[in-house]
């Protein structure tokens, strides 16, 4: 089934600064930009819950309708605030369904490796990779069986099979996920110069008791 570019509506923002985005934002609107392919970069404004639906099912390729005229483009950066529930802009950059580009996609790891079964604990170590593609074969994630992981085995980048027409452009040896021994607290040294408990044997503490109170009889 051949894959659908979601639409996203956009309009021309003609003015630009803190207050008039402030402003954009308080009417449910993400100010936001386009550029790319050496043409002028128009400041846009793009329904805010709109995007963030997008953002869910980890869109990237969208097409912009503005004015009644669609424009391909890739979403390549995303603004938040601090707290990271408001979004604050937008990057699109321009793209040609015919020419490869470079993005990032999440991993999505299935299943329960093996090793887990004898006392082994899962370490992700990378949730997202590098990838070139058509715009067109861009996955919304990459799928990672790790059910077959035993104890102290690892799954590196080399290992990630890949949809068809994408190149991986990570590290081949990169580790993305083992399973490993969990490892046992360790009691924190002693500080220099602090000196050290020694055990206290219950039987020579007895004794002592007992000898002090023949003395006390006497």
């Amino acid at each position: 089934m051949a894959q659908t570019i979601p639409t996203l509506t956009a309009t021309l923002r003609s003015e630009t600064g803190s207050r008039p985005a402030r402003r954009s934002r308080n009417t449910g609107m993400t100010p936001a930009v386009l550029y790319g392919h050496k043409q002028d970069n128009l400041n846009l404004s793009v329904t805010s819950e709109e995007v963030l639906r997008l953002l869910a099912h980890n869109t990237q390729l969208v097409e912009l309708s503005l004015d009644g005229k669609p424009e391909r483009a890739l979403i390549k950066d995303v603004q938040y605030n601090y707290a990271g529930d408001v979004l604050l802009h937008v990057d699109f950059a321009r793209v040609a369904l015919d020419e490869k580009v470079t993005v990032t996609v999440a991993l999505s790891f299935h299943g329960t490796p093996i090793g887990t079964t004898h006392g082994g604990v899962v370490e992700y170590h990378v949730t997202e990779v590098e990838i070139e593609c058509l715009p067109m074969a861009i996955p919304e994630s990459i799928r990672v069986d790790v059910d077959g992981l035993e104890l102290n085995a690892t799954l590196h980048a080399r290992d990630i099979v890949l949809p068809e027409g994408v190149k991986l452009l990570e590290d081949p040896e990169e580790i993305i996920v083992g399973v490993h021994v969990a490892k046992l607290a360790e009691a924190p040294a002693p500080a220099e110069g602090e000196e050290v408990a020694e055990p206290e044997v219950i039987g020579e503490k007895k004794h002592e008791e007992e000898e002090e109170g023949k003395e006390g009889k006497k």
